[in-house]
């Protein structure tokens, strides 16, 4: 190849080279003339920093599960009749859910009813045949008192004449007449014992006649409670205040005591079931406070605190579980998975809104707000310096910081990802937070 024309590619290849970078410099003019915005200031909005409140919690995703939570299930056999409520209905304690025919439970009711009337009238003829051998043993007893007195007066007799007849001042036949009258009352007053203990032997009888009548008063009666605790079983009724779940079953359905007809169940309060890791143990005390958070604004939903720790750790998980109580706003449910936060102490920090940092290689960064002093022909400038931070734990919009910041310090919150160190600024003022309604 000629050497000559060689040289003159050359030159044409490196004239080719210079105007493509002339161009790209004229493309580019914040390269040739330093950070973007130099010279124009950007405005943000400021934010001074002081110390705050800060929470070192943990966050754990828990189940929500009703405090009071009950399965309805019938306490007798039978088809159902009727069903008075639907499914979500509210019901306080005592309203009745569904009832069962009650058509035999009800003749039943009314046999043992019967019972009882029948049991009663023998208590009363029992009773009357114990006044007539009463009366009858109060006549047996006078006529033996009677006899008793007839054979003392005889025997009295008889022991004058014996005197008299030995005297020789009677006939031994007045003696013999004396004899027969003495025996014939001892006849007399041996039949009339045995009247009375016939008598008294009747009133025994009569006596136990109403005692086996009162028996079969108290066995009927026991019949008729017996009965109506059936009848009365035929009525299903809520045992506490809560919402009625689903129905499987309507009316027409042959049901029995092992038959789920609804739940109830009492949202008003709720647990939340934590798996805490092992490793928290040492950390972990009845009484914790824990939030619930709005896993899309990480605000707080509610505050509880844990009012139950496992004694036990989940061999599998490693975990242990915990049990915080929270009363219901309305919008929790039971078997919901929410996210808590567990707190497990509170001092104070410094805290930055998670809009305020940016991130670089891993590292975070802020913007600090700072005056720069006039330079000669220069004049004194709001200007942002890039500062690194360490951070910790979130705590609703804004991170706690570690390290890197201190109260008083001033850090832009808007135009973040336009802002470059050295950057001019325009501060703006904050706007007002909107009154509380």
């Amino acid at each position: 190849m000629n050497p000559k024309t060689t040289g003159k590619a050359a030159k044409r290849l490196l004239s080719s080279v210079m105007m493509v970078s002339l161009l790209v410099a004229c493309s580019r003019p914040e390269q040739a003339g330093g950070p973007p915005g130099a010279g124009q200031a950007l405005p943000v909005k400021i934010a001074e920093l002081d110390a705050s409140p800060v929470e070192d919690g943990s966050e754990f995703v828990g189940t929500l599960e009703a405090a009071q939570k009950v399965t309805l299930q019938p306490q007798t056999q039978g088809r159902v009749k009727e069903v008075f409520v639907a499914n979500g209905d509210r019901v306080t304690q005592g309203t009745p859910i569904l009832s069962l025919s009650i058509d035999q439970s009800q003749a039943n009711v009314d046999t043992a009813r019967a019972g009882v009337s029948s049991a009663q009238a023998s208590v009363s003829a029992a009773q009357a045949a114990k006044g007539t051998a009463e009366a009858r043993l109060q006549a047996s007893q006078a006529d033996q008192a009677r006899a008793a007195a007839d054979l003392q007066l005889q025997q009295t007799e008889f022991s004058r004449t014996s005197a008299l007849v030995a005297e020789g001042a009677q006939s031994q036949q007045q003696l013999d007449v004396a004899r027969r009258n003495l025996d014939a009352a001892r006849a007399a007053e041996a039949a009339a014992r045995k009247q009375v203990a016939a008598a008294q032997a009747s009133v025994n009888e009569a006596q136990s006649g109403i005692a086996r009548a009162q028996s079969g008063v108290r066995e009927a009666e026991s019949r008729v409670a017996s009965q109506s605790v059936e009848l009365d079983f035929r009525q299903v009724v809520a045992p506490m205040t809560g919402i009625v779940g689903s129905f499987p079953v309507k009316p027409g359905d042959f049901v029995t005591p092992q038959t789920t007809l609804t739940t109830l169940t009492s949202n008003d309060q709720l647990d939340m079931r934590i798996s805490v890791p092992s490793n928290y143990s040492d950390r972990m005390r009845i009484g914790l406070p824990v939030q619930l958070i709005d896993p899309s604004t990480k605000k707080s939903l509610g505050t509880g605190s844990i009012s139950f720790i496992s004694p036990q750790v989940e061999a599998g998980a490693q975990s242990i579980l915990t049990k915080a109580r929270f009363q219901n706003s309305g919008n929790l449910r039971d078997g919901q998975f929410v996210q808590s936060r567990i707190v497990w102490d509170k001092t104070t920090g410094i805290l930055v809104p998670t809009t305020a940092i940016t991130r670089v290689g891993g590292q975070a960064f802020v913007y600090a707000v700072e005056e720069k002093p006039a330079e000669g022909d220069s004049p004194a400038q709001t200007i942002v310096a890039q500062r690194p931070v360490r951070l910790g734990s979130i705590q609703g919009n804004s991170y706690v910081v570690l390290d890197g910041l201190k109260p008083g310090d001033k850090i832009a919150t808007t135009n973040i990802l336009r802002l470059r160190d050295g950057a001019p600024v325009q501060p703006e003022a904050e706007s007002s937070p909107s009154p509380s309604p």
